[in-house]
């Protein structure tokens, strides 16, 4: 099923579930009972496939001739019956399938007793099961998560997340309308059918990552199975998790009011990107320090209530106009809003100011300061290492730029030094206007993809779509700097909502992506069966191949032959094969491995696979009988 029969099925499966929430989970659950009929088809066949092979095995041994008939057909009746035997035990193995047990700091009701306080009110109140782990975790967010001890079959853990950087940006009532939500999950009717369905769905992909690896016609009948009921049961089970947060959603609205419930949904979407931008500023200060600040987490709990108006409206903005997918679980906010029966006045507005202490000094009390401790130095070990590396980067990148100016006080400088010089002012002095320089450069120099690729980005960070005149420009020059081009055409495109143009730059990257990936497939493995011819070297490689080969111990060698591949995904691309015949007294001695291995050692000037003339490779010879000039 391609994206737009998936992206037309899930906007239908959107309507009937809104009809009527009871009769789409019915549905759903036949159809995931329809995967359980897929799943012992696909290990009854399989098993099958071994009887009739085992079968095969005891008539052959009971017949007259057992032996005759074993050494002809037994290896090839054991080779078919181990694909099977491994299709049988992937698709059990999936079926008691076990999500990791999320990480995080383990709170106790000594330890923060306003907040099992809390959890035991919203408990008694929601008529739901108990929270067996309350975590704490380094992340803008809150989840709830069962981990089930059998796999797919029951017995589920429930496991509270609370993101400490989400607790000091919310009041407590916005905390606990979060927490509320979440809890929806579980105290509400689809709470364990959805969490069985959330199982079955990581079922199913495990199943897809198998099929995969099916091989026969069996492997291949039953692939086809599967792939024809996994994005059925995707699209369902997508719309259903959507209608899921509706309900939680509305949940929560009865225990601390619509209100509250809007104004905890507007908080997460503006402390999500604050926090990035808290963080981003944070490396932004590498350059300065050696090590990473001691002060992040206090840092953080000063910043959260302080999101400036521009900055909030725009993010607001963002998260409310941000379109649906097919393939989120998540309705949009405007969706969850609008659910709550805001109006449009009171959808737009900003939430207000958070008053009083945060959700994280009320929760935590005196265990916040070790927590945010703790969060603070694993944070620091985590990027101290890259940070160190990064920071003395900097340094001598600065250094470089001194040198560079000073360089050009006294002569003129090449373009090599020019093009430098001003990656490194715009990489190190942004507040600087290089645009005019780059320009320059450029007019003197037009055909040089660096350069242009600089000016191009300068140009539309000022909003100026030259630049993407300037991009084409380079990937017309250079194929290679195809994905980054594209990369960065989409996401200015991406900001100024022109989503059409956007995609064709996505659908650029993509087909580069394969034709990649198939080339780098082509050059890493040596085919027998692909065309070659004889090397055409510059002067300076072959001065070097010349002076290599003269220093080679060819001890055991009879002939080399060096030619170069013509691989079909890139009939450019500059790839060789070393071709070695052997002695009658090296082969007699079995020396082939070694001697190969010694030739692959050595500093070749030019990327070659080193290969015997024998065996599979024998058509690699035939080529080589062809080709003038390419014994060395």
């Amino acid at each position: 099923m391609n994206e737009e029969r998936f992206q037309l099925m899930v906007a239908r499966l959107e309507r009937e579930s809104a009809r009527s929430q009871a009769a789409y989970q019915f549905k759903v659950a036949m159809l995931a009972l329809l995967g359980f009929g897929v799943l012992l088809l696909v290990m009854g066949l399989a098993g099958l496939g071994i009887f009739l092979v085992v079968g095969l095995l005891l008539v052959m041994v009971k017949g007259g001739a057992a032996v005759l008939l074993l050494a002809k057909f037994g290896k090839a009746l054991v080779l078919l019956a181990v694909p099977l035997w491994y299709l049988i035990k992937s698709s059990f193995r999936a079926l008691l399938v076990r999500l990791p047990a999320p990480q995080g700091v383990e709170l106790t009701r000594q330890q923060a007793p306003e907040l099992f306080a809390a959890m035991d009110d919203m408990r008694r109140r929601m008529r739901g099961p108990r929270f067996h782990h309350v975590l704490l975790v380094d992340d803008v967010n809150a989840a709830v998560v069962q981990r089930p001890l059998l796999g797919l079959f029951g017995l589920p853990r429930n496991y509270l997340l609370l993101g400490l950087p989400l607790l000091e940006s919310m009041s407590p009532e916005e905390a606990l309308a979060v927490v509320a939500h979440e809890y929806g999950h579980l105290a509400g009717s689809h709470g364990r059918f959805g969490a069985f369905i959330y199982r079955l769905r990581l079922t199913w992909a495990t199943i897809a990552a198998y099929a995969d690896q099916w091989e026969g016609w069996v492997g291949k009948v039953l692939r086809r199975l599967v792939q024809w009921y996994a994005p059925y049961f995707n699209a369902y089970t997508f719309v259903l998790a959507r209608a899921q947060e509706y309900q939680a959603d509305r949940a929560s609205a009865e225990l601390v009011g619509p209100a509250v419930v809007s104004h905890a949904l507007k908080r997460v979407n503006l402390a999500g990107p604050h926090y990035q931008q808290f963080i981003g500023q944070t490396f932004d200060r590498i350059a300065q320090l050696p090590a990473p600040p001691q002060d992040l987490a206090m840092g953080w709990a000063a910043a959260a209530d302080t999101v400036t108006e521009a900055d909030g409206r725009r993010w607001l903005d963002e998260a409310l106009d941000r379109p649906p997918q097919a393939l989120d679980t998540h309705p949009t906010l405007r969706a969850r809003l609008a659910a709550l029966a805001l109006s449009g006045d009171d959808m737009a507005a900003m939430p207000p100011a958070r008053v009083g202490e945060s959700a994280a000094v009320r929760w935590l009390g005196s265990l916040l300061p070790a927590m945010r401790a703790r969060f603070q130095g694993e944070w620091a070990e985590r990027v101290a290492e890259p940070w160190a590396q990064r920071h003395r980067e900097i340094q001598a990148n600065r250094a470089r730029l001194a040198q560079l100016r000073q360089m050009a006080e006294t002569d003129p400088l090449g373009w090599d030094d020019q093009y430098e010089l001003l990656r490194l002012q715009v990489q190190l002095e942004p507040d600087v206007d290089s645009l005019t320089s780059v320009v320059d450069l450029n007019a003197a120099h037009p055909d040089r993809p660096a350069a242009l690729y600089l000016e191009a980005c300068l140009r539309l960070d000022r909003g100026d779509e030259v630049g993407l005149a300037l991009l084409e420009r380079v990937m017309a020059l250079d194929a290679e700097s195809t994905k980054p081009c594209c990369e960065r055409a989409h996401a200015y495109l991406s900001a100024h909502g022109d989503e059409a143009r956007a995609q064709t730059y996505a659908q650029r990257w993509q087909a580069r992506h394969a034709f990649e990936e198939e080339r780098a497939a082509q050059l890493n493995r040596l085919d027998p069966t692909h065309p070659l011819e004889a090397p055409q070297l510059d002067s300076e490689t072959a001065a070097q191949l010349r002076a290599l080969l003269q220093k080679l111990d060819r001890k055991g060698v009879r002939r080399l032959y060096l030619a170069r591949r013509v691989i079909p995904a890139d009939p450019t691309a500059q790839t060789y094969v070393l071709g070695v015949t052997l002695t009658w007294w090296a082969q007699r001695r079995g020396q082939q491995s070694a001697i190969l291995q010694r030739l692959a050692e050595q500093p070749w000037p030019l990327p070659l696979f080193v290969c015997s003339l024998t065996g599979s490779n024998k058509p690699i010879a035939k080529s080589l009988k062809r080709l003038q000039n390419v014994e060395v």
